[in-house]
């Protein structure tokens, strides 16, 4: 088959990107024509079909009234995007599209210009865009279900985009205009990686029928169930929503083990400023780390940990864990629970609890036997439907259906 991959970020900015490039290099490797559409970044990976990306934007960067007014209209209903693909699949006629994120960026004009062709089309959610202005279910340091099936104006008070009232507004006119469109029941199927997801939207409106679940893969790793150096890592966005000021709780009351946070985000600063006025030296952050430097990261790791306090999808961190043979310690938020069996995976936690977090890690790491067993059935646990013979199968199900 020759299959259109879109996403509107074409680097690594997070997990959603490394299960698109690595479902890119999956479908390549079996001898299918992949072909990309995306937005034109500095950090973009090389492409034959870059010609036809977006020109670039950055929502968060100043802007000009008149910038503001075309972002504001991009993100609407893009023409440009609209254009650029429909000139794609005119000149390289792909048999189907496959859609990843591409909200704001790229907006759902996108889906018009395919289903004015004729063209099959497929969505993995990896997030609450569907029935979220946010994307996420979560505002103001808690999940948030008020804006339910379509009553997208709850946000507004809330200010749950950014906590900023334009950014909301906007965001607010966005799923309400692309729910009068009726735009994204032009895409034949969606896929959920975890069964939460698939279940929430279903319940807010969905056709279940239309849902699919599949979970993501990981490739095949290197084993490290036998190493381990002691720490506790996390390895993410340093935000809110990720929970890393409930980690910080939990190194604080847990001063004989060691911590490392690898990852960067907006509130880096403030966290690394929290860990010194509150005297926690157990926690180091690192920045961001990847490659070889992130492999011995994991490899050194005693257990992985995901204390999310907002809904998770499907966290590819532990699967990527898991894969390498260490245990993972996970808030039971989302998908998480799908993952993490306690006491065969790793252990499960309250959700915002840093005194449950802290006796979820002891759990997992004080007796080196039973984390060593964990870390081996975390390995075993993704032989199967999170392997890439598996998920390949099932994609390409998935594809001949629709075709």
């Amino acid at each position: 088959m020759k299959i259109l991959h879109v996403n509107k970020f074409f680097y690594v900015k997070g997990g959603s990107e490394r299960y698109y490039f690595d479902l890119c290099r999956l479908l390549s490797a079996k001898g299918h024509e992949v072909l990309h559409f995306s937005m034109r970044h500095p950090r973009n990976q090389p492409s034959s079909q870059a010609q036809y990306f977006v020109s670039q934007v950055d929502f968060n960067s100043p802007m000009g009234p008149a910038s503001r007014i075309s972002a504001a209209m991009r993100i609407l209903y893009s023409i440009e995007a609209k254009k650029k693909i429909g000139n794609l699949v005119d000149r390289l006629k792909p048999d189907i599209v496959h859609f990843h994120n591409i909200n704001r960026q790229l907006s759902p004009s996108i889906i018009d210009a395919l289903s004015s062709r004729s063209i099959p089309m497929v969505q993995t959610l990896h997030d609450l865009s569907l029935v979220c202005p946010a994307h996420s279910f979560f505002v103001n340091g808690k999940p948030c279900e008020e804006c339910g099936a379509g009553a997208y104006w709850h946000g507004i008070p809330k200010k749950c985009i950014d906590g900023k009232f334009t950014s909301t507004l906007l965001g607010v006119a966005e799923a309400y205009f692309h729910k009068w469109l009726g735009i994204y029941r032009k895409i034949a199927k969606f896929i959920a990686p975890s069964k939460f997801l698939g279940s929430k939207i279903a319940r807010l409106g969905w056709t279940e029928s239309r849902i699919v679940h599949l979970p993501y893969f990981v490739p095949q790793a290197p084993d490290y169930s036998g190493f381990n150096n002691g720490y506790v890592l996390f390895a993410g966005r340093v935000s809110e929503e990720k929970g890393v000021g409930v980690l910080l709780e939990a190194a604080k009351s847990l001063k004989k083990r060691s911590f490392i946070v690898a990852g960067e985000g907006e509130a880096l600063k403030e966290y690394c400023r929290k860990a010194v006025e509150n005297n926690i030296t157990n926690i180091e952050f690192i920045g961001y780390v990847k490659g070889d430097d992130l492999e011995n990261l994991i490899k050194g790791a005693a257990c992985v940990v995901v204390p999310s306090v907002s809904y998770e999808n499907l966290p590819l961190t532990i699967l990527e864990a898991f894969a390498r043979g260490k245990p993972v310690v996970g808030s039971r938020a989302g998908g998480i629970p799908e993952l993490v069996k306690d006491g065969e995976t790793g252990y499960t936690f309250e959700p915002g609890s840093g005194e449950a977090l802290a006796e979820a890690i002891e759990s997992t790491v004080s007796d080196e036997t039973r984390r060593t067993n964990m870390g081996i059935g975390a390995r075993e646990f993704i032989g199967g439907e999170f392997s890439a013979e598996y998920h390949y199968g099932r994609i390409t199900s998935i594809y001949e259906e629709i075709l």
